[in-house]
């Protein structure tokens, strides 16, 4: 139960984040001026934050799963 209050609370930091931060630099770099636009704007913002954050969680987890290996190795060394 605590890991999925931990990821709800992720998530909802990761949805503001991505309004924070990537809302506007996306905004000054594509120029986004009609409602319309703004709406794939908020899309763009929220994909590419999803993008970086499978990146994050892909080099973490593996990072976890080698170390993890190399421990394994190293009871069977002895």
């Amino acid at each position: 139960m605590k890991e999925i209050g931990i990821a709800l609370i992720a998530t909802i930091f990761l949805f503001f984040v991505s309004f924070i931060i990537v809302l506007p630099i996306l905004s000054y770099i594509f120029g986004y001026g009609s409602v319309e636009g703004y709406n794939h704007l908020i899309t763009h913002s929220l994909i590419i934050t999803l993008i970086f954050t499978v990146i994050a969680c892909s080099m973490i987890g593996s990072k976890y799963i080698i170390e993890q290996i190399q421990k394994e190795k190293g009871k069977e060394v002895e």
